[in-house]
């Protein structure tokens, strides 16, 4: 595993080892995979990257895989890996929302919708379940990509310019969502103003008050530094993420059935992995902007969260209904 910015570290990495091990070093292939990622190399999904690379190696010996990472949005943002994965170009393994594919495709937008999972357990029981397996099938097909793992797993909120206390003061707040038809249609149900905007003119768009907000967690929030703008943060926890880790047909299609095999446990332990650091730091970076008193945290009631739910689920169960999701959503809802 590699970043494009240690580049001369890694020349000098690979002369040694190839001075010490010179046969081995001769008869092994190194395979590059470049990951795109928007954020830092301490981000957990950089993190869930580097692990990759460490467990694929580990998992096979056919070949060296360099997993080089492209750090803070040097080859754009999630749509844009999507189209260079697609493409088969530039790009071969990103974690990507599901709410970036929906357009590709659409079912894949169950998969992340608000209020789909009671709580954390339940989200992973689903996913270590079949349930997910037909709209796997339908990503390779109609994006040329396929998810290998899993990331994700923290609560997403609201972020505000103004305090957001209960579902009175929701009522007209003009807020950012994902492009999937269903967060629109959601946040329209409760009262909310919802627009689609790409994430990296989001700021800009807070800034200059076509929205007040938008929804995120804590990592997002931190990072993009909105709180610069909307240094309000209300814990609404209307929905728990789940993140793709995404790798290029192409690229999976260079290897050996052998070296896919690892691929495959690689990505699966490694999204793990991502979720775990993530839902360990998530609450950090946000502590340290309210000591420095740059933000406020609000709470939603469990009453409000509820009214919540109340107004939000006729929407869900009708965009279910009119995807022809529903066998998906029974599936999941019946996980134990």
């Amino acid at each position: 595993m590699s970043f494009s910015f240690k580049k001369s570290a890694l020349v000098l990495g690979v002369v040694a080892m190839l001075t010490a091990f010179p046969s081995v070093a001769a008869d092994k292939k190194t395979v590059t995979i470049n990951a795109a990622s928007m954020f830092d190399k301490d981000h957990p999904f950089t993190q869930t990257y580097a692990k990759f690379g460490e467990l694929v190696n580990k998992y096979q010996d056919e070949v060296n895989i360099d997993v080089k990472i492209s750090l803070n949005k040097a080859m754009g943002i999630e749509p844009d890996f999507l189209r260079f994965m697609s493409q088969g170009e530039s790009v071969d393994m990103a974690i990507i929302a599901p709410g970036n594919l929906a357009q590709r495709v659409p079912d894949i937008a169950i998969v992340d919708m608000p209020l789909m999972f009671k709580d954390l357990a339940h989200r992973n029981r689903v996913l270590a379940s079949d349930a997910f397996k037909g709209i796997e099938a339908d990503v390779i097909k109609r994006a040329n990509i396929r998810a290998i793992g899993y990331a994700g797993g923290v609560s997403r909120n609201l972020i505000s310019n103004y305090p957001i206390n209960n579902m009175n003061e929701l009522k007209g707040f003009r807020l950012r969502v994902q492009g999937a038809p269903i967060w629109a249609k959601v946040f329209t149900a409760v009262g909310a103003v919802p627009s689609v905007i790409a994430y990296d003119e989001v700021y800009s768009a807070v800034q200059t008050g076509v929205v007040q907000g938008l929804e995120n967690e804590r990592f997002g929030y931190t990072q993009q530094r909105f709180y610069e703008v909307a240094p309000h943060y209300t814990l609404t926890e209307h929905s728990l993420t789940v993140r793709p880790l995404f790798l290029s047909e192409k690229a999976f299609g260079k290897f050996s059935p052998k070296v896919q095999a690892a691929i495959l446990k690689a990505g699966a332990e490694a999204g793990k992995f991502g979720s775990e650091v993530e839902l360990a730091m998530e609450g950090k970076a946000l502590d340290e902007q309210v000591g420095k008193k740059l933000v406020t945290v609000h709470a939603f009631a469990d009453a409000d969260k509820a009214k919540f739910r109340e107004l939000a689920t006729p929407a869900l169960l009708q965009y279910v209904k009119d995807a022809k999701l529903e066998e998906v959503y029974n599936k999941m809802q019946a996980v134990k």
